[in-house]
């Protein structure tokens, strides 16, 4: 046996060698083939490649040839589709055969990718992972992590990944570099994190940003000691920073903004300051001082400590050691103590932003001593005293000063005049004096001069025209004597040009047309006589500048009574508190309501002509120009208190997006034009104390407003004056008398008389058939009329539009994903039966939105949701706080900011999502005592009785699935509705999750 054995085994070995060098093909096929068939599995699922990009993933051809796939030896090792705007929805599973990949790129595509099962099914030498802005939804399974332990980088981000985090999110092996989870919608809290020692050992990267995840900051994660970058700003994190972040002696960045963080910033912390290059805590309620212990911080570029509660002074002994800072951001705190004089000392320092403190004494007059990159200094809204140092022009980069709302006194010096890269000068509210000096004009990138609310007196200096690139121009409220002089038809970026309640005299130059991009213009309460230019500001067909107030934020405050001229104001209000506008005296001897707070508006650039024209209280005399029923885009018209004569002309009826027109205390003669029936936007007309005379036009808005917008008028009638007097009465037909003749009349003579006689009856048929025609349509404007009263009476604080015209008003009704409608205001009201409580959703027992209409199938209607599109930015300044909104459905950030935004509508539907859930009506003092539905429900599901929310009849009726759908529904309307919008998803997000919870429910119908 063993010889034969042994005879055997040179033929066995001869077989073995053969069939070793036999072709591949006629045994398994090879890896390379399986990575093929992997990737063509792949690519059948992508439904759409606009860009070509799979055109060379050919069978013909090799894998390692195609477009984003990478080789090693003739296998697939790398796979980057990224940004190739790529749909459709995958699967992972092809891929999970590609046992060699080890770096998945499929990032900035758009895709549909459920996270809960394809997770699972990537290929397990992974090592590099980028699904971010690539259209993962569901959750992250528990398994994720350790299923892949050779993983050192993770992306998901900007997805629409939802659920608690996964406990074991470090897997055990330690290799995990990055992990970057932010901008998704994870929730739940941090506490549950198992963040032990080795599990975080090479974590260098790790970002949860833009999520909503909760509770306190584990001190565990102080044993990821080699971390980097931590951020976990844009959440709901509670409690206080721990102490033992104090370990993290590699940390870089520290990232804890906008948060609900409390408690003081831990000493601690300042032993991480040797390697911090930034640290962001702004946007939390952290109260305290900054601890000395920052002293060490010699690497700290970026502090940023804005919005929160942080008092006490800012040591000058600390500061001056931070040697590499860059930017000192601590607006909108309590900080007090003596101006920081070592701050304007640090020669890296680029901005400093002390807005919104209680900073007091002088600005020291050493600043900027040496070498200086300061770019910024901003100082409103604080307590300082004294002049304006001329020392300042020795910072040489400045191009930002604002010390506005302070108590500065003194001229304001010509020095700063040497500043070539100043382009902001804001100094309004203070007790300057004196003239404004002409060596600005030597500042030729100056964009920005504010000066309103001052004492500054004398004529304008003509040098002050060479600053050709001048934007905004505010000398309101000074002692400003002289002409309005014609060179300012030089500036043309000027956008916005305030000299109101000054003593200017002349009059107003016609080289102001020659501003082609000034969008706002207010002259008011001047001795400007002489007749109106019929060409002012920005015209038709001007070529629009770029970048016109980037990086302005603006306050629009608007005047209410009388206790001030002019329709109202625009300020610069960067940095100050909001609530300043009620505190600060002098200011609020106006009444007036903010409306407005914010960015500049982009769309300003685009703007065809004026948008804002404030003439009144002048002695301008004249009529008004035709020509301004070309300023296309015209919303605030003011002529009122004048000696203007002539009639209103009709072309000012083109001025489809005028929300105030006051033309009071004039000299006008004639009727109210027609065409004022088109402005649906008009919020308010004041035609009080003319020579008017006529009926206001029954249509359009006019016959809404208050009779005192009309009075003294004394030929003026109509609604809402006293009725007109109708018309003398018309001669009356007298019928003809036929005496009998003695001959008989001709055969023609006959025809002739019964050819009349049909005429005369056809004829009269017609009048007869005009007449009750025009009988009907008085009577159905008569009860429109009736029922907008009753309307009003109802709902005082609305502006309504009823018109017959073809044309529909701008009151759009649309769902989502369905086709647009254009109504007219009269159709909506007989529509709903004049909005009666059996037409609407939530009166008629269902417990929802007035907001929300039925059509004649029972399918809901969306009536306004859309305030944020229907109405326009100024629009939006002029009418929200007359429209309101219905309570308990109007976002918090609209009683603070009265700016409508898409965001402000999703947190409308979530409230209506919430009331279908509940069961409840949003404000119910029954239910919810001082707060209301959204507060109620929050409260409930933070103290674990979410369960409650829910309405008892759908319990009742429930399984297990529907109990699991509602949860995830209550997960979405709480999205719907958070207090920052910033937290809230986008309308697409909301439909694409509804979307999801729809699809899950008839997948579980059908199990």
């Amino acid at each position: 046996m063993d010889g034969h054995f042994q005879m055997l085994s040179p033929a066995v070995m001869l077989l073995l060698l053969l069939f070793m060098k036999l072709p591949s093909s006629l045994s398994s096929p090879t890896s390379t083939e399986t990575d093929r068939d992997a990737l063509v599995l792949l690519k059948n699922s992508i439904q759409e490649d606009p860009n070509g990009v799979l055109r060379s993933w050919q069978l013909n051809q090799s894998p390692c040839s195609w477009y984003g796939v990478s080789c090693w030896q003739g296998r697939a090792t790398q796979l980057d589709l990224s940004s190739c705007h790529l749909s459709g929805t995958l699967s992972f599973r092809p891929l999970s055969s590609l046992d060699m990949l080890s770096a998945l790129n499929l990032s900035s595509n758009a895709f549909y990718i459920n996270s809960t099962s394809a997770l699972l099914l990537l290929p397990p030498s992974l090592q590099r992972l980028d699904l971010s802005s690539a259209g993962l939804s569901g959750l992250v399974p528990e398994d994720f992590p350790r299923k892949y332990p050779n993983l050192t980088h993770v992306n998901l981000s900007h997805n629409n990944l939802t659920g608690s985090l996964p406990a074991n999110l470090m897997p055990q092996s330690g290799n995990l570099r990055v992990l970057d989870l932010s901008f998704n919608n994870f929730s739940g809290g941090m506490s549950d994190l198992v963040v032990l020692g080795n599990s975080c050992k090479g974590l260098l990267y790790l970002d949860l940003s833009a999520n909503r995840i909760a509770d306190a900051i584990p001190s565990t994660l102080s044993n990821c000691n080699g971390l980097r970058t931590l951020n976990l700003s844009s959440n709901a994190v509670a409690g206080e920073i721990p102490q033992s972040f104090g370990e993290l002696r590699s940390l870089e960045r520290l990232d804890l903004s906008d948060n609900y963080i409390t408690g003081s910033i831990p000493y601690g912390l300042g032993n991480a300051c040797g390697s911090l290059v930034q640290l962001k805590l702004s946007d939390n309620n952290i109260s305290g001082a900054l601890p000395d212990s920052f002293d060490s911080c010699y690497s700290l570029r970026l502090l940023d400590l804005a919005n929160n509660n942080m008092s006490g002074p800012l040591p000058n002994d600390m500061l001056q050691n931070l040697g590499s800072l860059e930017s000192l951001l601590v607006s909108n705190n309590f900080i007090s103590g003596p101006f920081p004089s070592s701050v304007l000392r640090l020669q890296q320092l680029r901005i400093a932003d002390f807005s919104s403190n209680k900073l007091t004494g002088v600005i020291p007059p050493d600043v900027c001593s040496g070498e200086s990159s300061l770019e910024e200094l901003r100082v409103p809204d604080n307590l300082i005293t004294g002049p304006i140092p001329a020392q300042l022009s020795n910072c040489s980069q400045l191009k930002t000063i604002d010390l506005s709302i302070n108590y500065l006194q003194g001229p304001i010096p010509p020095e700063l005049g040497r500043l070539k890269n100043l382009e902001h000068l804001m100094l309004w509210f203070n007790g300057l004096h004196g003239p404004i000096p002409g060596e600005l004009g030597h500042c030729s990138r100056l964009r920005n001069l504010i000066l309103n609310n001052n004492f500054i007196s004398g004529d304008m200096p003509v040098k002050l025209f060479d600053c050709s690139n001048l934007e905004w121009i505010a000398l309101t409220s000074n002692r400003i004597t002289g002409e309005i002089r014609p060179e300012f038809g030089l500036l043309s970026r000027l956008a916005v040009l305030q000299l109101a309640n000054n003593s200017l005299s002349g009059e107003i130059p016609t080289e102001l047309g020659n501003c082609s991009s000034l969008v706002w213009l207010d002259l008011n309460s001047n001795r400007l006589r002489g007749e109106i230019p019929p060409r002012l500001g920005r015209q038709l067909g001007a070529k629009a500048s770029s970048g016109i107030l980037s990086g302005n934020t603006l306050a629009f405050v608007r005047n209410v009574g009388n206790s001030c001229k002019g329709v109202g104001g625009l300020l610069e209000f960067a940095g100050i508190r909001p609530e300043r506008l009620l505190q600060v005296p002098t200011l609020k001897t106006c009444d007036f309501t903010r409306l407005y707070s914010g960015a500049a508006l982009s769309d300003w650039t685009h703007y065809q002509t004026l948008e804002y024209l404030d003439l009144s209280y002048n002695e301008l005399y004249g009529s008004i120009p035709e020509e301004f029923g070309d300023m296309v885009v015209l919303q605030v018209l003011d002529l009122a208190h004048n000696r203007l004569t002539g009639e209103i002309p009709a072309t000012l009826g083109r001025l489809r997006n005028l929300g105030v027109f006051d033309a009071s205390h004039n000299r006008l003669q004639g009727t109210i034009p027609e065409s004022f029936s088109n402005l649906s936007f008009l919020v308010q007309i004041d035609l009080s104390d003319n020579n008017l005379s006529g009926p206001i036009p029954a249509r359009g808005q006019l016959t809404t407003l208050p009779a005192s917008q009309y009075a003294n008028n004394p030929g003026l009638c109509g609604v809402p004056l006293p009725p007109c007097q109708p018309p003398s009465n018309l001669p009356t037909a007298i019928p003809s008398s036929y005496g009998k003749q003695e001959r008989r009349s001709s055969a023609a003579t006959w025809a002739n008389s019964v050819v009349l006689g049909v005429l005369v009856s056809v004829a009269s048929l017609c009048v007869l058939i005009v007449w009750a025609i025009v009988m009907r349509a008085r009577r159905r404007e008569a009860e429109e009329a009736k029922m907008l009263s009753s309307l009003q009476a109802t709902h005082a604080a609305t502006t309504w539009k009823i018109e017959k015209e073809k044309e529909p008003l701008s009151i759009n009704v649309a769902t989502f994903q369905r086709q647009l409608r254009k109504l007219k205001f009269s159709q909506l009201i007989e529509a709903t039966n004049g909005f009666s409580a059996a037409s609407l959703i939530g009166c008629g027992g269902f417990g929802e939105s007035s907001n929300v209409l039925l059509d004649d199938q029972m399918e809901a209607r969306v009536s306004d949701f859309g305030m944020a599109r229907l109405i326009s930015a100024l629009d939006t300044h002029l009418s929200v706080s007359t429209l309101a909104g219905t309570p308990g459905y109007v976002p918090p950030e609209y009683y603070q900011s009265f700016r409508c935004t898409a965001k402000g509508d999703v947190y409308s539907f979530g409230v209506v999502m919430l009331e279908l859930l509940t069961g409840r009506r949003p404000t119910d003092k029954e239910d919810f005592g001082d707060t209301n539905l959204v507060g109620w429900a929050k409260m409930k599901v933070r103290e674990g009785k979410g369960r409650e929310v829910f309405d008892g009849e759908l319990l009742l009726t429930n399984g297990a699935t529907e109990d699991k759908e509602m949860a995830r529904f209550m997960e979405i309307t709480l999205q719907c509705v958070e207090d920052f919008p910033s937290k809230r998803p986008n309308m697409l997000q909301v439909v694409a999750m509804l979307r999801e919870l729809s699809s899950a429910a008839v997948d579980g119908a059908a199990t």
